[in-house]
């Protein structure tokens, strides 16, 4: 009677052993990071590379990777390489990346709201979404006189897509940043006209004050008429006799111009050299009457104060004046 031991069943196993699991992609491991080398935990990572940067990567977009991951599942890690490389590079760039691997990008919404179709997309595919973003980021953000590098207008875009950003919210994201600029755009020139608007009522207004308007026009909490406004009632405070013409939108600066041109007649000079803003000039365009109360200056009032300048003393007009009273005095006494 054969034994157990005669059995082929109970022979002993031979060959090789049996291998053990591998705890490089071991969820339950906690030193599977730590046994993973890094072009196998990290897809993309290549020499030049810092683990630190990888991380804080996929940390800050995990999010909109792992939907890329999820359209491609059985070539997750190839994605994720393959967006690592593609970090830095525009929408198009890496859209056409996927697309000549034969990658899945997402896939069109028919009304289901799939994965893929981003926020709001109305049938664009995520990357479709991401690269409109990037055009209208990069288009407000000229506008408003901002320069953000490419990496930097993709994160934006980013964030526009994810969070489902309004136009307004991509704006209160944008403004600040706008604040000191001297770039061309929305804001500069905003800047420069509400300066403009001020010195229509002869008042200064610091940069800083211009610029904070700019700003609240740009973001919509001002507009124009607004700032208009503000620049009318100080006018008036400080122009009480002008008040009445403020109120019906005449400016101080015109109100006072053809006294100006009077002073620069007497003076013999262009008048655009008479700076009304200047105390020197403000000074002889108003007046405080025998009431106490300032006012506008008379055209005789101008006059009269623009020949007791040193520039009158070089004028033309002097000159003949001095000669016809020398003439009155030589008649006068008899030659």
């Amino acid at each position: 009677m054969p034994t157990d031991e005669d059995n082929p069943r109970y022979k002993p196993t031979t060959g090789k052993p049996a291998a053990k699991p591998s705890t490089v992609n071991d969820p339950d491991n906690p030193n599977a990071a730590r046994n993973a080398s890094p072009a196998t935990s990290r897809p993309g990572f290549q020499q030049g590379d810092t683990l630190a940067d990888y991380d804080e990567w996929w940390n800050t977009n995990k999010t909109w990777v792992s939907e890329f991951m999820y359209l491609n599942p059985e070539r997750a890690g190839e994605v994720k390489g393959l967006l690592w490389q593609f970090r830095f590079a525009d929408g198009e760039t890496w859209t056409n990346a996927f697309m000549q691997r034969g990658l899945t990008l997402g896939q069109e919404d028919d009304g289901g709201g799939g994965r893929g179709s981003g926020g709001g997309g109305g049938g664009a595919n995520i990357a479709q979404q991401y690269a409109t973003a990037e055009a209208a980021v990069r288009n407000r953000a000229g506008l408003l006189g901002l320069t953000f590098d490419d990496a930097a207008i993709s994160s934006i875009a980013r964030a526009v897509v994810d969070g489902n950003w309004s136009a307004d919210q991509l704006d209160d994201y944008l403004v600040p940043a706008a604040r000191n600029t001297n770039q061309a755009g929305f804001i500069t020139a905003t800047v420069n006209k509400v300066s403009q608007l001020a010195a229509q009522q002869l008042l200064n207004v610091s940069d800083a004050t211009a610029r904070e308007w700019a700003v609240k026009i740009a973001s919509g909490e001002m507009d124009f008429e607004g700032v208009q406004s503000l620049l009318q009632a100080q006018a008036s405070q400080r122009f009480g006799w002008a008040a009445d013409r403020i109120a019906q939108g005449i400016s101080v600066r015109d109100l006072l111009l053809p006294t100006r041109d009077r002073i620069a007649a007497e003076l013999e000079m262009n008048p655009e050299d008479i700076d009304l803003m200047d105390d020197r000039w403000m000074g002889m365009v108003q007046t405080v009457g025998a009431d106490g109360v300032t006012r506008a200056a008379t055209d005789s009032e101008a006059i009269m104060r623009a020949r007791k300048l040193p520039e009158f003393a070089q004028t033309q007009k002097a000159g003949d004046m001095m000669a016809t009273y020398a003439l009155t005095l030589r008649d006068y006494f008899g030659g």
